[in-house]
């Protein structure tokens, strides 16, 4: 990569281990052996039962590029990730990047994504991320933004070959990401109304809704085991909070010009969502989706309403026009979707959740107590 020489900043990885011993040992292991070796690893133990935290300090304690920090109980992601960063950004540091247990990066993973920063100024890239358990597919390469509100993994499930070029999008996947510093101390850390799943896509749009540039950057590269600490809690309550979530969102950060500009787009989707479920017999996602624009306009609607009323007082976004360039129109999008998972009745994650016998679901870790 051509790029001016580095200044050589200590990069903070913060990543969090939560009942994932053997996957956290091996992302240790790939991250020690980075070609950028100015980092200092922020290793968190998230609450894990067992013995995780015994062996980390075991292992870590007294490790020269490794500031362990026990939690006593399970803060979640985003306020596991959280406490760390904002401690971070009170400090001397350019960036902060983050890497889940299940991501193990390649050697100049950290080398590439700060020369990439740099290069292109930019205030968040996406790594690469390639599925652990098959090599010749992508898991995503950062975000896009559907008009209606959906904020969508670019390059899920297609070959690696694809996405060889930097490339502008609606943010990264937190699995494996860089931070400008001085981005986050002007935007803010992950929103707490997400606890597990969403903070990094709203992060990322709140970026660009405010001027910042996020890139992907396909020579930074990762494999990522995929949903492994989600997989523990994936259940109905999840699968609607994931749909308030976006409903979240979007009304936070969009300025009135983009609501009312998409609003024929959003009424469309969505009513036309409610009437697929109906015809054909889909009503595991009908009462999901009934129930999360109930929960929305009803008891939600105050925490959007302030959360909206915040952002807005403190911030102020580019204009609508240049948001809604940034996205994209929602109906090929949705054929698609429409044609996989109905006409074709391909199973999505829930329903391969749910159709699991519940003492599997159990020994696999993802009952939910």
């Amino acid at each position: 990569m051509n790029t001016r020489p580095l200044n050589n900043p200590t990069i903070p990885i913060i990543t969090l281990n939560w009942n994932g011993l053997s996957d956290t040992l091996e992302c240790m292991e790939a991250v020690f052996q980075q070609s950028y070796q100015d980092f200092l690893v922020y290793l968190v133990d998230n609450g894990s039962k067992g013995d995780d935290a015994q062996i980390l300090q075991e292992k870590f304690g007294t490790h020269p590029k490794v500031k362990l920090v026990l939690n006593d109980e399970n803060l979640g992601f985003t306020k596991g990730n959280n406490v760390i960063m904002r401690q971070l950004i009170q400090e001397d540091f350019e960036y902060i990047a983050l890497l889940n247990n299940d991501a193990f990066p390649h050697k100049d993973w950290l080398k590439n994504l700060v020369e990439s920063a740099e290069q292109h100024q930019a205030g968040m890239v996406a790594t690469k991320m390639v599925s652990y358990f098959n090599p010749q597919q992508l898991d995503n390469v950062g975000h896009k933004m559907l008009n209606t509100a959906e904020i969508i993994p670019i390059g899920h499930m297609e070959p690696v070959e694809d996405h060889l070029e930097v490339q502008e999008n609606m943010g990264a996947c937190a699995g494996a990401v860089l931070y400008s510093v001085s981005m986050l101390r002007d935007i803010g850390v992950f929103d707490e109304y997400f606890e597990t799943g969403y903070e990094d896509a709203e992060i990322g749009v709140r970026a660009n809704v405010l001027g910042y540039k996020t890139i992907f950057e396909p020579t930074a590269i990762v494999q990522h085991k995929i949903s492994q600490s989600v997989n523990k809690i994936r259940d109905y309550e999840y699968v609607k909070k994931i749909q308030l979530n976006i409903f979240y969102a979007y009304f936070k950060l969009m300025p009135l010009g983009v609501l009312l500009i998409n609003f024929p787009s959003f009424l469309f989707k969505y009513g036309s969502v409610l009437i697929i479920d109906i015809l054909f017999f889909r009503w595991s996602f009908l009462k999901i989706m009934l129930d999360s624009i109930y929960t929305t306009i009803t008891s939600e609607r105050p925490t959007i309403l302030a959360s909206r009323r915040k952002f807005m007082q403190k911030h102020k976004p580019i204009s609508s026009f240049k948001i809604l360039k940034k996205m994209d129109f929602f109906l090929w999008f949705d054929i698609k979707r429409f044609v996989k998972f109905v006409l074709l009745r391909q199973k999505t994650t829930f329903e391969k959740y749910n159709d699991s016998p519940s003492e599997e679901r159990g020994a696999r870790g993802e009952e939910r107590v």
